[in-house]
C-alpha cells in the first residue's frame, strides 16, 4: 500500500492517503471496490467514515475480504462472476492491521514491524523477561500475513523473531506448527541478529562511500 498514494482536500489542506481493494455488498453482489485510508484516520469506501465505523461494517458483514462460495461478484461495469471455491489470503483482522500501519506510515510514525524491530534491539541489549514481553506483544501486533516480511529475509522469514519472542522452554506456533524453543535455538537466533546488525552496518557504510 505504501507505493499507492492519493489525497483529499480538508479545508484547503492536503491530507495524504493510500488505498487497497475490498469487497462490499450492495445487497445483490459482492462488489470489488477501492478502500481509501488517510493520514487523519478517515476511510472512504462508498462514503467517508471513521476507522471505528469501518470496523463496524466488517463486523456487520457488509464488507469482507472473503465472499462466500456461490456468491455473485462484481467489478463495476467491467464484469460479473460467481465465486467457486474462493480462497482468501487476507483475513479481516489482517486487513485492518494493514490499514492501521498505513495510517502510521502516512504520518511518519513507526509501523508495527518497525516497532517490533525496535523492541528486538532493546531486548538484545538487556535480555530481561519484561523486555521479552514487550517484544512478544510487538511481534504479535504485526498483521499475521506481514510477519513473514518483517526481516526482509526469504530464508529465515520471521523465525528469529518468533523464537526470541517465545523464549527458551516455551511453546509457540509458527505458521501452523507448534514448536518448543531450546537454549540452542535461542542462542542461534541471537547470533542471527548480531550478524544481521553487522550486515546492515556494512551496507550503510557502503552506501555512504563515494563511488570511485
Amino acid at each position: 500500500m505504501g507505493e499507492r498514494r492519493t489525497w483529499r482536500d480538508v479545508d484547503g489542506e492536503r491530507v495524504e492517503g493510500t488505498w487497497r481493494h475490498v469487497f462490499v455488498s450492495d445487497g445483490q453482489a459482492w462488489c470489488l471496490v477501492d478502500l481509501f485510508v488517510y493520514a487523519d484516520g478517515m476511510v472512504d469506501c462508498w462514503g467517508l467514515m471513521t476507522f471505528d465505523e469501518l470496523t463496524q461494517r466488517f463486523a456487520s458483514g457488509r464488507m469482507t475480504t472473503s465472499p462466500p462460495q456461490g456468491a455473485r461478484g462484481s467489478a463495476d461495469v467491467l464484469m460479473e462472476w460467481t465465486f467457486d471455491e474462493p480462497q482468501s489470503w487476507l483475513s479481516t483482522e489482517g486487513l485492518l492491521g494493514e490499514l492501521r500501519d498505513a495510517i502510521e506510515e502516512l504520518n511518519g510514525r513507526p509501523t508495527s514491524t518497525q516497532r517490533c524491530l525496535a523492541a528486538v534491539e532493546v531486548f538484545r541489549r538487556n535480555q530481561t523477561e519484561d523486555n521479552r514481553a514487550v517484544l512478544r506483544a510487538a511481534y504479535q501486533a504485526i498483521p499475521e500475513h506481514l510477519r513473514i516480511r518483517a526481516l526482509e529475509d526469504a530464508d529465515t522469514r520471521d523465525w528469529p523473531l518468533a523464537v526470541l519472542a517465545a523464549g527458551p522452554g516455551n511453546r509457540f506456533e509458527f505458521h501452523g506448527v507448534e514448536r518448543v524453543v531450546t537454549e540452542e535455538m535461542h542462542a542461534a537466533e541471537l547470533r542471527y541478529f548480531d550478524e544481521r546488525e553487522e550486515w546492515l552496518n556494512r551496507s550503510r557504510r557502503d552506501e555512504r562511500s563515494p563511488a570511485r
